[in-house]
C-alpha cells in the first residue's frame, strides 16, 4: 500500500515538473545568426561571471526580425527596452542589468540598462562601450563586438560607480537625483582612524575623572550615594516643522551637467526606467 502511494506521488511529481521548474532567460540570444558557437561560449562564460559576483543581469542579443522604425531612435531604443522587461531579465527588485542589441534590420546597435546599471553605466561610459564595438561591427566582426562590449562592462562594475554620477532625465534635462558620493579606501581608513582616537580620549578623560586619579581622596559611593525619585514632569511644549523647497538644475548636454556624469534616463512603454544609447552603422 506504501509502495503504491509513493508511485502515484511519483507520478504526479512529474506531472508537475514543467510547471514547477522554471527556466532561466537564455543570456545568449541570436536570432539573425551572427555567433559562432565558441562566441557564445565566451559571452556566456563573462555574463555568469557578472551575474554571480555583482548579482547584475546581462544579455546579448541579435535579431534582424524589428519593424521597420525608419530612424526612429526612440521606437528602436523602446523595443529593445521592452525585450528585456518581457523576457524576465533583471536581477532584484529594481531589475538591474544590462541588453546589448544588435538591429540588423535596422542598421542599429544599442545597450539599454537598467537598475543599477543606470547609474554604473553613465553617459560617458556608454559612449566609451559604443566606440569600442563601432569598428567591430562595420567591419563584420559581430561576435568579437559583442564580447569587447562585455568586457568593457565588466571593467566599469570592477571599478564601481563614478564620483559624481547622476540620473538625469534624457527628454526634460531635468535632474533626478544628487551626485553620487563614495568614500575612498583612504578617506574610510582615516575616518575610522579619527573616530577611535576620539572615542579613546573621550573615554580616559571621563574615566579620569571617576576615579580621581593623582588624588588620594577616595569617595564612599555606598555611603554617600542616595536617590529617590518624587516627581516626574514631562511638559509637551509644541512642534515645529520647517520644509524646503528644492529647486531642479536641468541635465543641459548629455552627460555633463551639473558638474558630474550625466547618465540620461527614459520610462519604456512598459513603464520602467532605463538608461543607454546606442548608434547607426
Amino acid at each position: 500500500m506504501v509502495r503504491k502511494g509513493f508511485c502515484v506521488l511519483s507520478f504526479i511529481l512529474i506531472l508537475l515538473l514543467p510547471v514547477l521548474v522554471v527556466s532561466a532567460p537564455a543570456m545568449v540570444v541570436d536570432d539573425a545568426g551572427l555567433l559562432s558557437s565558441s562566441e557564445k561560449q565566451e559571452m556566456e562564460k563573462i555574463i555568469r561571471e557578472i551575474r554571480d559576483v555583482y548579482q547584475i543581469d546581462a544579455v546579448v542579443l541579435t535579431t534582424d526580425s524589428t519593424p521597420d522604425f525608419r530612424g526612429d531612435d526612440r521606437a528602436n531604443t523602446d523595443w529593445a527596452d521592452r525585450y528585456y522587461e518581457d523576457h524576465g531579465y533583471g536581477l532584484g527588485e529594481d531589475r538591474s542589468g544590462v541588453l546589448l542589441f544588435l538591429d540588423m534590420k535596422n542598421r542599429y546597435f544599442h545597450v539599454s540598462t537598467a537598475g543599477d546599471m543606470r547609474l554604473y553605466l553613465n553617459d560617458h561610459r556608454i559612449e566609451e562601450i559604443l566606440d569600442a564595438a563601432e569598428p567591430h561591427i562595420r567591419g563584420g566582426h559581430y561576435g568579437q563586438a559583442m564580447i569587447v562590449q562585455l568586457e568593457k562592462l565588466r571593467k566599469y562594475l570592477q571599478n564601481g560607480i563614478e564620483e559624481g554620477t547622476f540620473l538625469y532625465d534624457e527628454h526634460t534635462g531635468q535632474r533626478l537625483t544628487g551626485l553620487y558620493n563614495r568614500l575612498t579606501g583612504a578617506e574610510l581608513a582615516f575616518a575610522l582612524a579619527a573616530g577611535a582616537v576620539s572615542a579613546g580620549v573621550f573615554f580616559w578623560i571621563v574615566l579620569s575623572r571617576y576615579h580621581l586619579r593623582g588624588s588620594t581622596y577616595r569617595y564612599d559611593k555606598k555611603k554617600n550615594i542616595n536617590v529617590r525619585l518624587t516627581r516626574n514632569d514631562e511638559t509637551y511644549l509644541r512642534s515645529h516643522v520647517t520644509r524646503f523647497r528644492h529647486s531642479s538644475s536641468g541635465g543641459g548636454s548629455r552627460g555633463s551637467s551639473g558638474g558630474g556624469r550625466g547618465s540620461g534616463v527614459h520610462t519604456s512603454s512598459g513603464g520602467i526606467s532605463h538608461g543607454g544609447g546606442g548608434r547607426h552603422f
